[in-house]
């Protein structure tokens, strides 16, 4: 990775050609791309995502490479390879075929992730902990927090590379390669916890804001198709039980809550935190 933090003017980048939640891509040349996050984005969780990112690529978890950070004004970006492929949910448009086929492909590469160990991540349970001291979570009380903390300690530990924010629009298909993008989020742990996340994923997770409503039918009655199949093809590739993966339930809330914060969210998940707490954590 460079060392050098690269300068870029705005005027010279022209227009974005997507933009996302939290940041701006624009085109570069030598076939890279230009992640231009939103000013008020933490440069700690910047460095975090080429740290990540970085480690995900030595250790053959994603083709796609990062070649550091960019400055733009008072904006701070990421530089990364430039994918000519499309996403996984757009694969359909193409061939409606591979709607029964998304599900089977998401599954094997998520177990095939999970094989792939690393002692550079951060370790989930810490940034779980860690989300339990941040704002959005500051509707526990003290002492439910500790009941989290608890519950959280009781769950396996592991060093499987976590991607936690796993669906098919972070998986690009450029030729016969599946690479997997955006890993900010990602930790080290229990497999379970990242297959609960995408459960979370695919049930409470907000669709894209402004989506009209009978197309939010239609993705809701997709979503649950799809994560149907994922879920059967994970648990016969890896022998996983649901019980393993419930257990994980609350801890995938917390992590969202915690992390995204989405507005549209935010009542709904801390209902289900709250009422998972008086559960002791329990499905």
């Amino acid at each position: 990775m460079d060392q050098q933090i690269k300068e870029y003017n705005i005027t010279s980048l022209g227009k974005p050609f997507a933009i996302g939640r939290s940041a701006d891509l624009f085109v570069l040349p030598e076939n890279r791309i230009l992640k231009l996050f939103f000013p008020e984005a933490k440069e700690s969780e910047i460095d975090l995502e080429v740290t990540n990112t970085i480690e995900a690529n030595q250790k053959g978890a994603s083709m796609m490479r990062c070649y550091g950070k960019a400055k733009v004004g008072n904006r701070l970006g990421i530089i990364f390879d430039r994918l000519d492929g499309i996403s996984l949910t757009k694969l359909p448009d193409k061939n409606p075929l591979e709607l029964f086929r998304i599900a089977g492909k998401l599954a094997k590469l998520h177990y095939g992730i999970h094989q792939l160990k690393s002692d550079k991540f951060q370790d989930i349970k810490e940034i779980l902990n860690h989300c339990l001291e941040s704002a959005p979570l500051s509707f526990l009380n003290a002492s439910e927090k500790e009941k989290v903390k608890s519950y959280i300690a009781t769950l396996p530990n592991g060093n499987s590379i976590l991607h936690l924010d796993f669906h098919p629009e972070n998986v690009i298909v450029e030729g016969k390669n599946e690479i997997i993008i955006d890993w900010m989020t990602a930790a080290k742990g229990s497999p379970a916890a990242d297959v609960a996340f995408t459960y979370l994923l695919f049930t409470d997770a907000e669709l894209w804001p402004g989506t009209p409503k009978l197309k939010i039918i239609f993705y809701t009655i997709i979503r649950k198709f799809i994560l149907s199949g994922y879920l059967k093809e994970y648990k016969s590739l890896s022998g996983i039980t649901d019980s393993q993966i419930a257990a994980w339930r609350l801890p995938a809330l917390v992590l969202r809550l915690g992390l995204w914060n989405i507005e549209s969210e935010r009542e709904r998940l801390k209902a289900q935190i709250t009422h998972l707490v008086e559960k002791g954590g329990k499905v």
